[in-house]
């Protein structure tokens, strides 16, 4: 039985981080940064057509990235938006990106969250999320089953104080759900309902 978990970063992430700047000052270079990061994952094969990062909200600092890794970690919780999340809960040393005497906390993601994604987000104490393609698009796109998203998410978020925004370099995110498929990707459901 094992006793702990872990997951990691591909091995390209280190090289790959190295060409950017440590701030991004506006939402679409933030969007650009995401896209290539998903892309990357899917040109090296090492996951999911899915990419996260985590900025402060305000001075555009990048504090952690994530890309999915389902299938390399055999893991089905390691979404691109769960592990930017836990990488950034880790660097701060917080459970809770939101709380006191932190600087806000924004997640960036190349598609709307999946159903499990948004119950992690709920749960992490950013206080906005920004995604550039939306859930019918993974779905159409690429056949992955997004699970039960609700068609209020925009105001479940609301509620507990955290901004939506979609459609962020909307064609762009639909092009790199579409490389990953042109390109062979593994689309895995572990059970998708009717």
């Amino acid at each position: 039985m094992f006793e702990s978990i872990t997951i990691s970063l591909p091995d390209w992430v280190p090289a790959f981080l190295a060409n950017y700047p440590s701030h991004f000052p506006s939402i679409e270079n933030r969007m650009k940064f995401v896209l290539a990061l998903t892309r990357e994952n899917i040109q090296a094969k090492t996951g999911g057509p899915f990419g996260a990062a985590v900025f402060e909200t305000e001075s555009g600092k990048l504090v952690s990235v994530g890309v999915n890794r389902v299938v390399p970690e055999n893991l089905s919780s390691a979404h691109a938006e769960i592990v930017a999340l836990s990488f950034a809960q880790k660097a701060l040393a917080v459970y809770d990106l939101g709380g006191e005497g932190l600087k806000d906390h924004q997640l960036m993601v190349n598609a709307h969250m999946c159903a499990m994604c948004l119950g992690a987000v709920c749960w992490s104490g950013v206080k906005n999320v920004i995604y550039s393609a939306s859930s019918r698009d993974v779905e159409r796109i690429t056949g992955f089953d997004e699970g039960p998203v609700p068609e209020d998410t925009q105001s479940i978020l609301s509620s507990r104080g955290i901004t939506l925004t979609g459609g962020i370099l909307e064609k762009e995110g639909v092009d790199v759900l579409k490389m990953y498929v042109e390109e062979g990707g593994f689309i895995y459901n572990a059970r998708r309902g009717n």
